[in-house]
């Protein structure tokens, strides 16, 4: 699986997974209260940031970097992507059954840590992908209810290479405390990403010998090591 994936994540129509996980420089506010418009503007800004950084990239990579970040971090939902990664490492059942306030403190800095270093990983990873999209075109199909309340919905993205072949890229969002929308979770061209790194956080907690705290700080590594594999 880490194989597949990783020959995955090479190709160009990785370019839509950036819409995210970060945010830019950019003054622009990304609105969320339509999932759709949402992610095509997301898209359009992902895409004209990584044009303009040919130009400097060479030089300040980092601010590169920064761009993305600025532009993904108003549209996902990363602690709940990180939980859901993490599954029963930082699930409600098991924070519950801890019993000191020193404890649960413990089991919240570890969950934070993680979804910034998950975030970080992913930043990084796909904005260099990013960097090497060629593609035309980008469509959209209309969202589905994923839920009989509308709190959630799945949307299905497009995108064409240079030779037209297409990629298919499914987001699953859904509505935050206020309403507005976020990316909780993607799947590539069937590859549900969720799932993908939750396996491999649970096979590296197994390998570690139920080492969480160093699966947590040595995420961009695994990820890396799973890649190559």
């Amino acid at each position: 699986m880490h194989k597949v994936f990783s020959k995955i994540v090479q190709r160009g129509f990785i370019t839509a997974l950036l819409l995210l996980f970060s945010s830019t420089v950019f003054a622009e506010q990304i609105e969320r209260d339509d999932a759709q418009q949402m992610l095509k503007q997301v898209t359009d800004a992902l895409l004209s940031s990584s044009k303009n950084a040919r130009a400097y990239i060479d030089k300040d990579k980092q601010r590169y970097y920064r761009e993305v970040e600025v532009i993904l971090n108003q549209v996902i939902d990363k602690e709940y992507f990180a939980r859901g990664v993490m599954a029963t490492y930082a699930s409600a059942r098991q924070y519950n059954a801890l019993k000191t306030d020193s404890e649960r403190e413990v089991f919240r800095n570890r969950a934070n840590k993680f979804s910034d270093a998950m975030q970080i990983a992913l930043i990084e990873k796909y904005a260099d992908v990013l960097m090497l999209f060629e593609g035309d075109r980008i469509d959209f199909e209309s969202a589905i209810l994923d839920t009989a309340d509308g709190s959630k919905v799945n949307i299905k993205q497009i995108v064409y290479d240079k030779d037209n072949k297409t990629y298919i890229i499914q987001y699953n969002l859904h509505k935050d405390k206020e309403g507005k929308w976020l990316v909780y979770n993607f799947i590539v061209e069937g590859i549900n990403l969720g799932s993908t790194y939750r396996s491999q956080f649970a096979e590296a907690v197994e390998k570690n010998k139920n080492n969480v705290d160093y699966v947590v700080n040595n995420w961009a590594s695994i990820l890396s090591q799973g890649a190559s594999q």
